[in-house]
């Protein structure tokens, strides 16, 4: 006589075995295109194989359960490519503006970065007194500006204060200027020219900027049910994730090297980390003890836990062992957050 208990050890076995039958088949993993253009191409190889399969596509039951229209969706993509196509004129007409503006700059900024190195000179000993120039000192180096605006306010400034010398024509840059026929004047003008390239290139940023964000308001929702879509292809070949290539999707069962990751616990908190790579070391890397503990745990199965949780000073490391591939942090500290560094397993 089997016993109920054999019984069922019996049928996990089975199940082991029909498990086991199916493991081969890798973790398959869709990798998505990283350019837009590419992600709309891969929503056109979809729907097109979609309608190419007529009433027999896999599609039609999982499109109708998760609300789907895929019509909507092409009218929404097709609205993307052409903002996309805007947000791209946009994008290239800002750069070349600021082409122009930085080729109307060059030679006054040049003109400027020999002023001051003179007034440097004439300054010896102190150059502090540059401030008065509206010039940053770090010691004795002259610290320029990185954006124009910055740039183009200190020119600006360089110009006021040798104004400020008149009518007794004492200025200490007088000298420079005469020995090399500056007219300051004239640098300003152009420098005018360069603001307003770099006016409209200002302007031509915050309509690309737009341009991008009607772009992906209309395709976000359809990239998610690309998602949606590719999640459930996968399912249904399960055998052979690499027929997801009929739809235009990329499939990658290759293995992939496990994932460094850094997580900040939040003071008086916890933190559940999932998918720890085995044998391998979490550590410490913040200034405050970290408390481990086996599995997902919540404040309540803490306090009611039997066990004690594995203590993690600063710089220390904790070996994952089997039955820790996930963890809970737990900062116990009231003020101070903690910091933990530890090696994930990525899975598709």
């Amino acid at each position: 006589m089997i016993s109920i208990k054999n019984s069922g050890y019996h049928k996990h076995k089975q199940a082991c075995e029909t498990y086991k039958q199916l493991k081969p088949y890798k973790m398959a993993r869709i990798n998505y295109p990283e350019t837009f253009l590419r992600l709309i191409e891969l929503f056109f190889n979809i729907k097109a194989r979609h309608d190419a399969e007529g009433e027999g596509s896999p599609l039609i039951p999982f499109l109708a359960k998760q609300e789907i229209d895929i019509e909507a969706d092409q009218k929404a993509t097709n609205s993307a490519k052409t903002k996309d196509k805007l947000f791209d004129e946009k994008e290239r007409e800002a750069e070349k503006l600021t082409r122009q503006r930085d080729k109307l700059f060059k030679p006054i900024f040049g003109l400027m970065k020999k002023e001051l190195q003179f007034l440097k000179k004439f300054y010896v000993g102190n150059i502090k007194e540059l401030g008065d120039w509206g010039v940053t000192v770090d010691g004795e180096r002259i610290v320029y500006p990185h954006e124009f605006e910055e740039l183009s306010q200190l020119f600006k400034d360089i110009k006021t204060m040798h104004e400020s010398f008149k009518p007794d024509n004492t200025s200490p840059l007088q000298p420079f200027l005469h020995k090399y026929d500056i007219d300051l004047e004239a640098q300003l003008k152009k420098l005018s020219d360069a603001e307003n390239k770099h006016n409209l290139r200002n302007q031509a940023q915050r309509d690309a900027e737009d341009l991008r964000e009607d772009r992906d308001n209309f395709f976000n929702p359809v990239l998610e049910h690309m998602r949606l879509i590719g999640q459930y292809l996968k399912g249904l070949n399960i055998e052979n994730p690499k027929e997801l290539g009929d739809w235009g999707y990329e499939v990658d069962d290759s293995p992939r090297d496990p994932r460094f990751r850094e997580s900040t616990i939040a003071p008086g908190t916890t933190k559940v980390i999932w998918g720890l790579k085995l044998n391998t070391q979490a550590e410490n890397t913040g200034s405050i003890d970290l408390l481990l503990h086996k599995g997902k745990q919540s404040a309540v199965t803490i306090i009611r836990a039997s066990t004690e949780p594995h203590k993690l000073p600063p710089e220390m490391r904790f070996t994952i062992k089997r039955g820790w591939g996930t963890i809970t942090v737990q900062n116990t500290d009231p003020a101070q957050a903690g910091e933990i560094g530890y090696l994930t397993v990525n899975v598709g």
